[in-house]
């Protein structure tokens, strides 16, 4: 549970275009009128709340993590939330690493630099990667082997990898590390979601493998708690229970399409690769392999989720159904 009470004056969001982001300033600018909040990103968002103080930063510049001090220190910045990664992978893979991993070192290093007292940071269950021998559910002490063929899964490995150090040379700044598995809700919209929207679901010929979900209202909640009050420390979030594929899909009404793996990938090729700048295992092994993560930390510190896992999938499903009729 939380080891501290006493709410920030100043919470710093990175990323406003992220889902997480955008929901976590809105969710934080109503809450209490003496609390400040401050927005960075490259560019500012259209419509954004004006009781936000927006400053523009562009992580991947090499001198951002000057200029991202800078402001910390002048805005008396308590608590960094840093959720500024790529919502989906892009075929720039040299831009993408400059954004999620060098992009976090720069946070990193101006959190040191101002002094910042709690560093709150996006990540996810996909880090643990998809494996066939990989256990029932994965704690969040197991190792994170990502997947070479998904460079954003790798760029952010790379980044916890950074953090984990950076933590114990600077034990001043508290680090909590937030580790979501597939966010699914009305709202929310990924590649993940656009997958499961197809009318026609292809899935690995000859794998079934057992899928978690959790819903957006669970991921925000933690968020908005791991900014207010001290909780260090790595934690998945994840809905209760586990679904086959086949049962989500066939819940969803959906027709599937089972293709032997190699068929499946190599019609997947060009078009993963111009849209994502991976081969199509990067996605579809994340569909044939399990790599469920174990929620009981996360529900500890953070309660229990108002959504199960097929609660969640029930949520998305609708929500996209009621949508036929606007």
């Amino acid at each position: 549970m939380s080891t501290g009470t006493s709410e920030p004056s100043v919470i710093a969001v990175t990323g406003l275009k992220t889902f997480v982001g955008q929901q976590l300033l809105e969710r934080l600018v109503v809450r209490e009128p003496s609390m400040r909040v401050i927005g960075i990103d490259q560019r500012r968002p259209f419509r954004l709340d004006g009781r936000v103080r927006f400053h523009r930063v562009d992580l991947s510049e090499p001198t951002a993590d000057g200029r991202l001090a800078e402001i910390l220190r002048r805005e008396r910045v308590d608590v960094v939330v840093h959720t500024a990664f790529r919502r989906e992978p892009t075929p720039d893979l040299e831009m993408d690493h400059e954004v999620e991993t060098i992009g976090s070192l720069h946070i990193m290093s101006a959190c040191a630099a101002a002094k910042v007292r709690r560093l709150v940071v996006v990540s996810s269950t996909m880090l643990y990667g998809p494996r066939p021998d990989n256990p029932n559910f994965l704690s969040e002490d197991h190792p994170l082997h990502g997947h070479p063929d998904a460079h954003c899964v790798q760029n952010r490995v790379e980044m916890e990898s950074l953090l984990s150090r950076w933590a114990v040379r600077h034990p001043d700044t508290e680090v909590t590390v937030l580790r979501a598995c597939w966010m699914l809700g009305p709202n929310h919209w990924d590649r993940v979601i656009r997958y499961f929207s197809l009318p026609v679901v292809p899935m690995v010929l000859g794998y079934d493998p057992l899928i978690q979900f959790v819903h957006e209202d669970d991921v925000l909640h933690a968020f908005e708690t791991a900014a207010l009050t001290s909780m260090p420390g790595v934690y998945n979030l994840v809905g209760r229970g586990v679904l086959p594929l086949s049962t989500a899909v066939r819940l969803a009404g959906k027709r599937i399409l089972q293709l032997p793996a190699t068929a499946l990938y190599r019609m997947a090729y060009y078009p993963a690769q111009s849209q994502t700048g991976d081969p199509p295992a990067g996605f579809y092994d994340y569909l044939r392999y399990l790599w469920v993560a174990d929620g009981a930390r996360g529900w500890d510190a953070f309660g229990e989720p108002v959504y199960t896992s097929k609660e969640a999938w029930i949520s998305f499903i609708s929500a996209r159904r009621m949508r036929r009729y606007r």
